[in-house]
This record gives C-alpha cells, structure tokens and sequence, in this order.
C-alpha cells in the first residue's frame, strides 16, 4: 500500500485554518453555539467541512469540540488534536495569522501546536478511507477548542454524550511515544497591599503555559521593561523568562516590595521544591504572570511535577517557604500525571511503527507537556516533534518543516492503521 502525502493540499488548508484567529480565551464573541469564542467555533467548523468535503462523517459537539470519522465497527480508535492556540505575543517577523513559506519553514501561530497536525491527522483519514485499507474499527478525529486553557471544556463536553476511545493518541508533543506525562499544577499568590507601600505598577505574562517574553513596571515616575523569550511551560529553561529580568532590575535599583521578594524565591529552590524522580525527572517552574498595583499584588505559577509525586506535599512545601511574605496560596488548576505502563499494546505497538519507520529503536519518553492523552484510559502522546527538531510551539515566529510535516503524517496514518486492526 502506497499513500501519497499530498503537500500543496495540505499547505492550502493549513492556511486557511491559520487564518482563523482561535487565540484560546480571546476568540471573540461568546454565543450559545460558540462558547469558547466566535473564532474557535469557526475552527472547529474549518475542519468538519473539508471533513465533510472528503466524504467522512463528522460531528459539532456544542461548539467546544468536533469530531470526523471514518470506518465501520463496534469499537473506535482516535487521534485527539486541538485547534485554539495561544497569544501571538510580541515581535513576530511574519503574519502570525496566516502561513508563511521560506523554503522548508512554514510558519504561523499554531502551525505546529497544533493546526498543523490538526490538519495532518484529518489527511491521514482521508488516506486511509481513499486507499480502502482493511481495518476493524473506526477511526475518529477528536478535534478540541479548549486544550490552551487548561480546564479542557471541550474535553469534559465530549465525554458527556460522545463515545470513549478504546485506543488514543494525541499528535500534539514529539517522538518517539510518550508514555508518561508529568502532573500540572497551577498556583496563585494574591496579596493585599497595605496603603503605606510605595506604589509599584507591574504586569507581565498573558499564558499560564508560556514563558513570559514581555514585563513591564512603573515605580516613582520611571518606566522598566524588560524582554525575553518565550517557551512552552513544559520546557521554561528553553525561554527567557521576562517577568524574573524585570523582578531583577528593580531590586538593582533598591525596589523594596513584596512582589518582588516573592519573585526573588520563584524557583524550585526557592520554593522548596526542587524534586525528582526516576520515572519522569525533574520538577520545573514557570513564573507565568504577574499584576500589581496600588491595591494588590498577584503571581500566577504553572509548575510540572513528577509522576510520583504528591501535588499536597508541594502545595504544603510553598506555602512553608514563602508564609513569611503574607501571600495566600491557592491551587487554580490541577491535571495529574499520565502513566501508562511500557509494555501495554497502545505504546509496544505505536514505539514500533516509529522505530520501523525512524530505524531509531530507542524507547519511549516521558514529557512536561499536557496533551488530551490524560483525558482518556488507554491514550498516549505521539506525534510532532521529531528527536533533535526545536520544539517552536508557544514561541515567536513559530514554525514547522514540510519534512517533519510529512514525516508525521506517514507515521500516523501507520499507527491509526495499526491500532485499528
């Protein structure tokens, strides 16, 4: 069997999805049949009508998530994208809205997380129902508006009334499989201030699960900015993180405020947090957004913590290294760890048709990110980043190869094949 990836066809509808401005929280309007914002209703729906244009089968569920499908049987395998993006940010160099072309670059907000393989997934469908291969199962395109926020409406909506996979897979990380994910958690530092302080004006940070690139402050009539790079929460150490520069160049100055001490201990030392295990690695920190003013100070934390470890003892281990400061701590937002044993058949089976396809027979990994993997039994993260590829999603200027792009799309088209047999 020979399936062609079939490239201007899928630069073209990529672009027109890109075009789609589904900045998850800022989508436009919220109506009854666009509860997540007018722009991602209208992604979603970009994708069930050339869905629908292929011939496939295909669902709106309400607004917050989608579904196209193919096959007949019984059971029903998946690959589960998103297509709400994050902010654009500052300082793009090309349309973030749109596709850009510079030879094997493509770029464009969401171009890899996750339009790109949004699109990709929906082609191997396609693939799959015009080459007539023999499977068992349907195959399903589970396609969300929600997965950037964090609380995964669309998620929980389709599980009201939709069916579970038996089998899953989310494209929305890297290879080879990822078999485990670490515990999220979101955290938040509020502060009343008292009316004594010098008054500071700080803001900084617009995603909980990116670096912040851009900070800026105003204390006793000087204006402080400071610059950085974004990442992806689950990779801070490959941003430049904003917020913690600007924290620093006002304590140079002699800036006493409490946000500041705050900011002073925001690292996994600081926090008494600095944790690991053999399983999943270290736990990583990201100072996301900050806001302050004459009236109170707030510090919004995304942390990724290890499969083995209790979100209680490091909510206990903040809250004992910074009491001192005055701040409350509350927990805004927890997804725990995904672990799916090794040698199960969903990571055995998909590990292979990476390693016969890549002849790279390393095992399988574990991640920071979060993807719709942890919202199903028996669902893993495979698909994106290749080993030794930059991870660009979240950032400015993010891009994706056309190589990659095919690569990843031979490569689930085998693996839904498989897993529906």
């Amino acid at each position: 069997m020979t399936i062609h990836f079939d490239k201007q066809a899928v630069l073209e509808a990529l672009r027109g999805l890109l075009q789609i401005k589904s900045v998850n929280a800022n989508a436009g309007e919220i109506t009854p049949e666009a509860p997540l914002g007018i722009g991602i209703n209208a992604a979603i729906n970009y994708v069930l009508e050339l869905g629908s244009s292929f011939g496939l089968t295909t669902k709106n569920c309400d607004g917050y998530c989608g579904y196209v499908e193919i096959g007949e049987g019984q059971e029903m395998v998946a690959a589960i994208t998103h297509v709400d993006t994050v902010e654009v940010g500052d300082d793009w160099t090309v349309p973030p809205f749109d596709l850009t072309i510079d030879g094997d670059r493509i770029y464009g907000r969401g171009v890899l997380d996750d339009k790109g393989l949004t699109i990709i997934s929906l082609y191997a469908l396609k693939a799959l129902k015009d080459a007539k291969v023999p499977i068992n199962k349907r195959i399903r395109l589970i396609i969300g508006g929600d997965e950037e926020g964090g609380s995964w409406a669309c998620m929980k909506r389709y599980k009201e009334t939709e069916e579970t996979p038996v089998y899953a897979f989310s494209p929305d990380s890297g290879f080879p499989v990822i078999f485990a994910e670490k515990g999220i958690m979101n955290v938040i530092f509020e502060k009343e201030l008292d009316a004594g302080l010098p008054l500071l004006n700080l803001s900084s940070g617009k995603q909980i699960n990116s670096v912040p690139d851009y900070g800026r402050a105003v204390f006793g009539g000087q204006t402080y900015e400071a610059k950085g790079k974004s990442a992806h929460a689950s990779d801070p150490q490959k941003g430049d993180n904003a917020l913690i520069k600007l924290a620093g160049e006002l304590r140079a100055e002699g800036i006493q405020h409490p946000m500041l001490e705050l900011l002073d201990r925001a690292t996994p030392e600081g926090f008494g947090i600095n944790l690991s295990d053999t399983v999943s690695g270290d736990l990583t920190l990201n100072p996301a957004i900050a806001y302050v003013d004459e009236n109170k100070a707030v510090l919004r934390c995304d942390i990724r913590y290890p499969v083995t470890i209790n979100s209680s003892d490091i909510s206990e281990a903040i809250q004992k290294a910074t009491e001192d400061l005055g701040f409350s701590l509350k927990m805004d937002h927890e997804t725990l760890p995904l672990h799916v044993d090794q040698e199960s058949f969903l990571v055995t089976s998909l590990q292979k048709v990476y390693a016969d396809y890549t002849g790279d027979s390393s095992g399988p990994i574990v991640s920071g990110g979060g993807t719709y993997a942890r919202a199903f039994d028996n669902a893993v993260a495979f698909g994106g980043v290749l080993p030794g590829e930059e991870n660009t999603g979240h950032q400015t200027d993010e891009f994706w190869s056309i190589d990659s792009m095919a690569k990843n799309f031979d490569m689930i088209v085998k693996a839904l094949e498989v897993l529906a047999q």
